[in-house]
């Protein structure tokens, strides 16, 4: 049986940012989370801004746990994130090319909630 606080990370990283679910953000980010990545800022809005730009920008999303780790309320996971780059982002015209990208998140998470990240 999967532990419920990866089970929450997993849906926010596979189903939020993986198939663009804002629904996800609403119901498994806290309103009070506390978000440590610079390019995450702004809250929900701000997330859910940031999951469109990347879904605008890649398509065939698909995002693949390598490995994990749970303490307690601590998740640790890596994914493998790949796409093909077929629109605008960060300046940068679509290249038509697969991208591929190792992700790492730490989550700390509460009442099914992330709370920290």
């Amino acid at each position: 049986m999967e532990n419920t606080n990866l089970s929450v990370l997993r849906q926010v990283v596979e189903q939020g940012f993986g198939n663009a679910n804002l629904t996800v953000i609403d119901n498994l980010i806290s309103d009070k989370n506390i978000e440590h990545q610079f390019t995450l800022k702004g809250g929900k809005e701000g997330l859910k801004k940031t999951i469109l730009n990347l879904a605008n920008a890649f398509s065939n999303r698909h995002y693949q746990l390598v490995n994990h780790a749970v303490s307690g309320d601590i998740v640790w996971v890596h994914y493998r994130y790949t796409a093909i780059h077929t629109g605008p982002f960060m300046n940068h015209e679509p290249t038509g090319k697969n991208f591929v990208m190792d992700v790492m998140d730490v989550a700390r998470i509460k009442d099914r909630q992330i709370v920290e990240h």
